[in-house]
């Protein structure tokens, strides 16, 4: 197949993707309207600040009777769909809550679309093989991506985490570590996929970008705590473990999570205790850390750096103790990263190939997701794609990284 004809089935591809998409969303509007998405979360948080309740922002039943006032059409909840995520971020929220919940959603989507807009304006001069693809291509290749379709339906926060790991990406490729530091500490709001990456810095013993991490970490503290007061902030990580076990024996469940977590859970729960099983989870993050820290040490410049720096999001994913589709998201960096290498490279490995783009191909299979997360209820069954994913790209910049097998002639 000629590369017209790669870029004509592509196309097709993509735009079928799209047009699913866009079928799904249509028959979800109704949904949308009653506050059914997890928007609904955030929304309420903002409102909650808006109307002076900081101090009661973690409180359920303040949740429940805001949620109450513009999602009491929600069926399915008997209580409120709890904010989770550090103060400092429903402080960012508090502009969307003087629209209504329709408009805010609509909105906080015409952000989150911004931000995927503005990826490959802040890559272009970093992804040389890709200058020559317009930025509406990438848009359309986004809206075709299914965690970040779900996440848009959902009206999620993880985008803004995208922009964020992207533009720390581009100050490290500058050397500008503090800058990557401060970028990677306005995360936390994630902070479950931010802290793996922070590892492997420190690991690497990058100092100017633990400092940045560390001193955006302490202001927004601060924020938080201002927010919120002492008591609260004291007692906001017990809140947090206390929603992720009521709520894990029905909405949180671990084999609905695409991660070593979850494939663990699914494989060893009738076997083996859930201490067994967090001990293992534990023991094979911490090596899986150390592989890509490895990896990405080696790699110091050019499409080496871009190839570590996607194995490490993809590690990040597989080590987060919680993760769901739309977390998926910020694997559209590493598609990024990858498709430039892919487009500049000398392939002569076939399985190098198939171990590099068939997992990440395999990612925008929409129906394959759809049907592990809506109809079996196991997407952990993902996690071996990324699995495979991570050792093509770490198995790549091993062979890209070699040294030449050139003889070297010395002269006298």
């Amino acid at each position: 197949m000629n590369p017209k004809k790669y870029k004509k089935f592509l196309l097709i591809f993509l735009a079928g993707m799209l047009s699913l998409h866009i079928v799904v969303t249509w028959r979800s509007r109704d949904l949308v309207r009653k506050g059914y998405p997890d928007f609904t979360a955030l929304y309420s948080a903002g409102k909650i600040l808006r109307q002076g309740l900081g101090r009661q922002l973690y409180d359920s039943q303040t949740q429940f009777r805001i949620q109450q006032e513009f999602a009491a059409g929600v069926s399915i909840r008997q209580g409120p769909l709890p904010y989770i995520h550090p103060p400092w971020e429903a402080l960012l929220l508090v502009p969307f809550a003087y629209f209504s919940y329709q408009t805010a959603y609509l909105l906080w989507d015409t952000v989150n679309v911004l931000i995927l807009l503005s990826l490959p304006f802040l890559l272009r001069n970093h992804l040389p093989q890709l200058k020559r693809v317009p930025a509406l291509f990438w848009l359309f290749a986004a809206l075709a991506f299914y965690p970040i379709f779900f996440d848009l339906l959902q009206a999620q926060d993880i985008l803004p985490l995208l922009l964020f790991l992207t533009l720390a990406f581009v100050s490290l490729k500058q050397n500008h570590d503090l800058a990557a530091g401060c970028w990677l500490g306005l995360g936390l709001f994630r902070f479950h996929l931010v802290l793996p990456l922070v590892f492997i810095l420190l690991l690497h013993k990058r100092l100017r970008a633990l400092l940045g991490f560390a001193l955006v970490a302490v202001v927004l503290a601060v924020v938080s705590i201002a927010i919120i007061g002492w008591n609260a902030a004291l007692s906001y990580p017990a809140f947090v473990w206390h929603v992720e076990t009521v709520m894990g024996h029905g909405a949180i469940v671990p084999v609905d999570m695409p991660n070593l977590r979850g494939l663990l859970h699914t494989f060893l729960a009738e076997r083996s205790s859930k201490l067994v099983i967090q001990l293992v989870v534990a023991v094979l993050s911490v090596t899986l850390l150390f592989f890509a820290s490895a990896k990405w040490k080696f790699a110091r410049e050019g499409t080496e750096f871009d190839l570590g720096f996607a194995l490490a999001l993809v590690a990040t994913i597989l080590v987060s103790y919680h993760a769901n589709t739309y977390d998926l998201s910020l694997l559209f960096l590493p598609v990024m990263l990858l498709t430039n290498h892919v487009a500049g490279a000398d392939w002569k490995h076939g399985w190098n190939r198939i171990t590099l783009l068939g997992p990440m191909l395999l990612l925008f299979v929409s129906p394959i997701q759809m049907l592990l997360l809506q109809k079996y209820g196991k997407l952990s069954l993902l996690a071996p794609v990324l699995m495979i994913w991570a050792w093509g790209l770490a198995s790549e910049i091993s062979r890209i990284g070699r040294p030449s097998e050139i003889p070297v002639i010395q002269t006298v």
